[in-house]
């Protein structure tokens, strides 16, 4: 069996390429969704409509047969989060029996949408939150542009909404309703502005924010707004995110998160990705706000509460940092491990007596240790002369599960 998948573009025949056209003609079976068995009727007597699974399921069914073409009709173009993707890594291990595929290229919906804004896409970042568990504010955060496909638990209204009380509601939204099809709409507006209103599920989203931020600065203790709560000292914070190895699309947790020093140097890294920064203190909570808001770092969860309560609805973390525990450290451990028993610890310790239970905690924990000891001096003008005045020593101690355990 010969199996072709072509990109039907957004929906409408015009978008459809004459490759296209000619592969659904000479197909002895085309597999597609509702959406478009409408719009390709025209072209084969035998068009099947069927979901996901069940395209894969019948291409499974019939890889054996000898001689015949299937043209599987996805929406958009074969390699922009499409059900291409899916069938080629379904039928991966089909053993022996895995059937020829040949991709028909179409029309992207971003393509399109560029086309009716007269827009280049050159410096788009291009996302997909359709049927995914992801956050748009990442992506918001740290790109001029961010066009994404909605649909499932993110259509329209919904990723307003985490913009807007996120803090991003200055943000300008362009929303394409029903692309290429009858009762197109395009809107523009800004963020704030579009609250409650209601958007066709068949939607592309474009997201420009002229204030974004790069996620590959290093912020010194002059970025952020200082308030009576204490933050990490810059050289400190920068040692103690640097153990960490935060990926983009690391989950973080900052429990005890404090004014939010380490908090949004952490969010730059995890810049696909949220920050949880778990903090009891309403003093504190006023000034991370604050901190995110003038760093722009968008992608921090404020979780109000005290740890490790406050853990219990949060995503697996990939990596945590502890910056205070209030004498719940091992039940914060136990509350991490249980999550994701892989997350990668670190937590910063000033008292002998604070290293004792970290260490104690770890060992009990099975987790590999290394501690930092840090001493660190900053220059002080006195007069003509530059005077190195030292800081409180600190020890970073990381702690996280050897891979062959």
């Amino acid at each position: 069996m010969k199996i072709f998948i072509v990109g039907g573009g957004p929906g409408s025949m015009d978008f459809l390429s004459s490759g296209g056209v000619a592969t659904i003609k000479n197909a002895d079976v085309v597999l597609t969704s509702t959406r478009l068995s409408d719009e390709v009727a025209s072209l084969n007597d035998n068009i099947k409509v069927m979901g996901i699974a069940d395209t894969v399921d019948f291409l499974k069914e019939n890889s054996s047969v000898q001689g015949r073409t299937v043209a599987v009709l996805a929406s958009g173009d074969v390699g922009f989060y499409s059900i291409a993707t899916t069938i080629r890594k379904r039928l991966s291990n089909f053993g022996e029996a895995v059937p020829d595929i040949e991709l028909v290229p179409g029309l992207s919906s971003f393509q399109v949408f560029a086309a009716k804004l007269s827009m280049g896409y050159e410096d788009w970042k291009l996302i997909s939150l359709h049927g995914m568990d992801r956050s748009i504010l990442p992506y918001a955060s740290y790109n001029h542009k961010t066009f994404a496909l909605t649909g499932g638990r993110w259509d329209v209204s919904s990723l307003i909404d985490e913009l807007v009380c996120s803090g991003l509601g200055h943000v300008k939204i362009y929303v394409g309703e029903r692309l290429s099809m009858e009762g197109e709409t395009i809107t523009a507006g800004r963020a704030e502005r579009l609250v409650g209103r209601e958007f066709d599920k068949l939607s592309v989203v474009l997201i420009e924010n002229r204030n974004h931020v790069s996620p590959y600065k290093t912020l010194g203790d002059e970025d952020y707004y200082r308030g009576k709560a204490p933050m990490t000292k810059e050289a400190v914070r920068n040692l103690s995110v640097d153990a960490l190895e935060i990926a983009p699309k690391d989950v973080v947790w900052d429990i005890g998160a404090g004014s939010g020093g380490v908090t949004c140097a952490m969010a730059l890294k995890a810049c696909e990705s949220l920050v949880y920064a778990v903090e009891m203190k309403e003093d504190a909570l006023d000034v991370l706000r604050e901190n995110r808001s003038k760093l722009g770092t968008y992608n921090v969860k404020i979780i109000e509460g005290r740890a490790p309560d406050a853990l219990v609805d949060l995503p697996a973390p990939d990596k945590v940092f502890i910056g205070g525990s209030t004498g719940s450290l091992r039940e914060i451990l136990d509350s991490i491990i249980e999550k994701n028993p892989k997350a990668k610890i670190v937590v910063n310790a000033i008292t002998l007596e604070t290293i004792g239970d970290i260490l104690d905690s770890f060992k009990s924990l099975n987790l590999k240790t290394d501690i930092v000891s840090a001493t660190i001096a900053k220059s002080k003008k006195l007069g003509n002369y530059n005077m190195m005045m030292g800081e409180n020593p600190i020890y970073i101690v990381k702690g996280e599960r050897d891979e062959e355990n």
